[in-house]
């Protein structure tokens, strides 16, 4: 299917029911609890990402191995399309809800990609899913870089929502952060400039008092006033004791590994690189240390010298992190991506991956325990056929690099084959004219073999 903008139009035809089961959820939202339990076998409750979008110049990818998936705009629950076929990609205008069956694995990705202008460069991510509260690193509001927040409210109730900022000296005072109301069912863009600046980049958390929102950071990077790249900034995995970074790319450019300390005690950070074949030394940063609410940008260009590697984080207190390259180059054709800590899989995780041409992605592996782990991968394009099956050996403590076919449209599938190990990320280059186009995107577990929190109510979230 590719039938164009999708417009009102477009989408006022059919499927009313599969948004009105559940646009994103169930009568209660999940809380997060240390204990799990299995997805109970029903196919009926639909959960959902929202896709953010760029004027004219956005395309979305949506794919599941089953098929069963569905596309809404965000200001009209109450149409949906139905996808034919296990992938899709469609140009969008406006931001986008695409739904599957809650046990079905599934994947939405927005990708803009432009030679010239402040959006220049190759901007790729996942779509996020709604939720409470999202955290992001490496956020820059300064001279060198503007970032703005975009909140997506995909129910029928208005979300409330509070921006906290964390800097090197802790906490940033930022009037106008707080109590941002976004009305049901629509987006809301917030500019971090007139809240604050500072030039070191810092750690956000985008957090409701009421309802929930779908949240990412737009970030445009600039070099003497000019250009210099822009990217999607994802939401990185949740505060926790462990955290692990996949894909940090090869190649020359900066390196900039931010980490956040969100509790009341200061963190200690023992910090591992892992390499292909396992944890690499790297002398004089095995440990970060972070006061209480702060956020600290260690510098990693020089100690990696241009390696591919993943990165793992522990910390007897809980801390979020991700990782801010450069492609390198001058101002005039270099980019930027964001890598982000990522849970790892609990299931079967795929990625719809829809480049600006045809390029030859890297799948990144992580292994963040100590055995060794092995991992099935299957890539297939648009109509089905597989381009490549494999299983791949990940040792203990290693990421491992896993080059895959050119092509422009596919369906990336990992499925580990024990749980809970590894973390998966895609790295895409490609030339954009004179620019040279990197992003990075995450794969998630979503479906059959996932575990779910004990469901609760929580007070924040009202009723659905």
């Amino acid at each position: 299917m590719n039938r164009g903008v999708l417009s009102r139009t477009a989408i006022a035809a059919a499927g009313a029911a599969l948004v009105a089961l559940a646009v994103l959820g169930a009568s209660t939202l999940p809380v997060q609890q240390p204990a799990s339990v299995t997805a109970p076998d029903d196919d009926r409750a639909r959960v959902g990402v929202v896709c953010p979008t760029i004027g004219e110049a956005t395309v979305l990818a949506a794919g599941s191995p089953q098929g069963r998936l569905a596309l809404a705009a965000l200001d009209e629950p109450d149409g949906a399309q139905p996808v034919d076929g296990a992938l899709t990609t469609e140009p969008a205008t406006a931001p986008m809800v695409i739904t599957a069956p809650r046990l079905d694995p599934f994947s939405a990705t927005t990708r803009t990609a432009a030679s010239t202008g402040s959006d220049r460069g190759l901007s790729m991510a996942s779509c996020p899913r709604p939720g409470a509260s999202a955290w992001f690193t490496g956020v820059r509001s300064s001279g060198t870089g503007a970032a703005e927040v975009v909140l997506l409210n995909a129910d029928a109730q208005d979300a409330t929502v509070d921006l906290s900022v964390y800097a090197a000296r802790g906490r940033v005072n930022a009037p106008g952060s707080r109590g941002i109301v976004v009305p049901a069912r629509s987006r809301r863009v917030v500019p971090l400039g007139p809240l604050f600046t500072l030039e070191q980049a810092v750690s956000l958390q985008v957090s409701t008092s009421a309802g929930r929102v779908a949240a990412m950071v737009r970030q445009r990077m600039l070099r003497d006033d000019r250009p210099a790249g822009s990217d999607w900034v994802p939401p990185t995995a949740d505060p926790a004791t462990t955290v692990v970074i996949p894909g940090l790319p090869a190649g020359k450019g900066g390196r900039d590994l931010v980490v956040v300390n969100p509790g009341e005690r200061t963190a200690s950070v023992a910090l591992q690189v892992l390499g292909a074949s396992g944890p690499v030394a790297l002398p004089g940063f095995e440990t970060i240390e972070l006061p209480p609410q702060t956020s600290r940008v260690v510098d990693l260009a020089r100690p990696l010298a241009g390696g591919a590697a993943g990165l793992r984080l522990t910390s007897e207190q809980q801390i979020a992190a991700g990782v801010i390259s450069g492609s390198g180059g001058d101002a005039a054709t270099a980019d930027v991506s964001t890598q982000v800590a990522v849970p790892p899989l609990t299931g079967p995780g795929v990625l719809a991956l829809s480049p600006a041409r045809p390029v030859a992605p890297r799948l990144q592996l992580a292994n963040g325990a100590a055995d060794a782990s092995a991992v099935r991968v299957v890539v297939s394009d648009p109509n089905g056929k597989v381009l490549r099956e494999v299983t791949v050996d990940v040792p203990g403590l290693a990421d491992r690099t896993i080059p895959l076919p050119r092509a422009r449209d596919v369906l990336i599938a990992v499925e580990p084959r024990a749980p809970g190990t590894i973390h998966a990320s895609v790295g895409v280059r490609t030339e954009l004219d004179d620019v040279l186009g990197t992003s990075s995107l995450v794969i998630r577990s979503v479906g059959a073999s996932a575990t779910l929190p004990p469901l609760r109510q929580d007070p924040r979230l009202g009723s659905q």
